[in-house]
């Protein structure tokens, strides 16, 4: 419980701490790095993730008031005729009592409440690394758009540079005479089109940035240079789809906490059922008055046993109330899992079919090796040749290889990560 405690207080003392203004990114950019970052306590999705342990925090102590220590200091003025045959004759009937009131015991309905609490606040402080995974997933699929962006911006720049040489050369054929205006005007129209792919390309390349400092926390300061990352393929995902499956489900801890969740609101169902049993409280009661009776005392102490005898509507509903957050959770356990399984599919096909795809990018970036190197050793020879298409062909396949890979790598964290496995590198 001390430990419970704690850990809000910290997560409390996390979000009100002051604004720290934070170390330059690295230059360049590793992603190691920049998915260290993922577990910065000012995002907003931990700050979310964090109001929600406070809060279970706050149903643990409504619950434990339930049974807390009570003090109370009841002072009543009084002016009374007093009766003919009173001993004390004085008008002034006024007393002062302080009264102490423990609860001793309820029969459920409050110990019920508190498990049920503290099960939530343990289960969403078990579920924040899950959170943080998910942060690191999203940072390394910007950070690879951000390296795409500059694949893409490259490519474009390539077939801009062949479609401006091949628009010039038709504008001095045309000057010639040797081409009609037709032919001029098609090879203007192309490189037109080229050029504008490639605005739209430079222009991508500080979106995607802009993009991936907003998920670092650093919105003004926009990565420039970030390294290729080395990715690794070794570690083997299930061949057998039912055995990924099963594995998934087993560890996955949305289904974790969801089955928390689902205890911890039929836990409240059973508080709610016991709210009309009885209820034992110890009572000690401490008075002075202002006038002597014989039937005044110093001082009592007493045990109350209250036997409630009509359930009344408040009472009913509290019990719908709680029973319908059970059928909730309940749902929401069966449509996780649902989603989960056809997201499941989904990614186990998508690695196949990206490894395959990975051997048939490697065989295609070889023949176009050798194909520049033929459009090269042509080019020195002084043989009409297609070198700038040969030079486009090569960036095309690196991008297409580098986004083929970084789909995969994708594909895998999400698996390590559903799977149970929070560091999805």
């Amino acid at each position: 419980m001390n430990i419970i405690n704690k850990s809000v207080r910290f997560l409390c003392c996390l979000i009100y701490l002051p604004v720290v203004v934070a170390e330059s990114l690295p230059d360049p950019l590793s992603l190691e790095q920049a998915m260290g970052m993922a577990d910065d306590a000012q995002y907003y999705q931990l700050i979310e993730a964090q109001s929600s342990i406070v809060r279970a925090q706050s149903e643990l102590e409504r619950a434990e008031a339930g049974l807390g220590f009570r003090a109370q200091l009841e002072v009543e003025a009084a002016y009374i005729n007093p009766s003919p045959i009173a001993f004390d004759q004085s008008s002034n009937d006024s007393r002062i009592s302080l009264r102490m009131i423990k609860p001793l015991y309820n029969f459920g309905a409050s110990t019920e409440n508190i498990l049920a609490a503290q099960t939530e606040q343990l289960a969403l402080q078990n579920y924040m690394p899950f959170i943080i995974g998910q942060r690191k997933i999203d940072i390394a699929r910007q950070f690879f758009e951000v390296i795409l962006s500059d694949l893409k911006y490259a490519w474009d720049n390539e077939a801009m540079a062949v479609a401006y040489i091949r628009f010039e050369t038709v504008q001095d054929r045309h000057a010639l005479s040797q081409i009609s205006d037709v032919d001029l005007l098609e090879s203007e129209s192309n490189y037109v089109d080229v050029l504008h792919q490639r605005q739209l390309s430079e222009m991508n390349q500080r979106h995607s940035r802009a993009i991936l400092a907003d998920l670092l926390n650093r919105p003004a300061e926009l990565p420039s240079n970030l390294k290729m990352p080395v990715l690794d393929f070794s570690q083997q995902i299930p061949t057998d789809y039912s055995l990924l499956l099963d594995q998934v489900m087993m560890n996955n801890p949305q289904i974790k906490l969801a089955n928390k969740q689902m205890q911890a609101a039929s836990q409240r169902v059973s508080a709610a059922e016991n709210k009309f049993g009885p209820r034992l409280d110890a009572e000690i009661k401490v008075s002075e008055y202002a006038r002597v009776k014989g039937s005044n005392d110093e001082w009592r102490a007493q045990l109350n046993l209250i036997v409630p005898l009509y359930e009344n509507s408040s009472i009913k509903r509290d019990i719908s109330k709680a029973r319908a957050g059970w059928l909730q959770q309940r749902a929401n356990l069966l449509n996780i899992k649902i989603n989960l399984r056809k997201q499941i599919l989904k990614l186990w096909q998508t690695v196949n079919v990206l490894n395959q795809r990975q051997e048939q990018l490697l065989t295609s970036q070889d023949f176009r090796e050798l194909r520049l190197d033929k459009s090269r050793a042509l080019y020195e020879m002084e043989v009409e040749t297609n070198l700038g298409n040969s030079m486009v062909a090569i960036s095309e396949i690196q991008y297409k290889r580098a986004k083929n890979n970084f789909e995969l790598a994708l594909a895998r964290m999400q698996l390590r990560l559903l799977s149970g496995e929070v560091d999805p590198l």
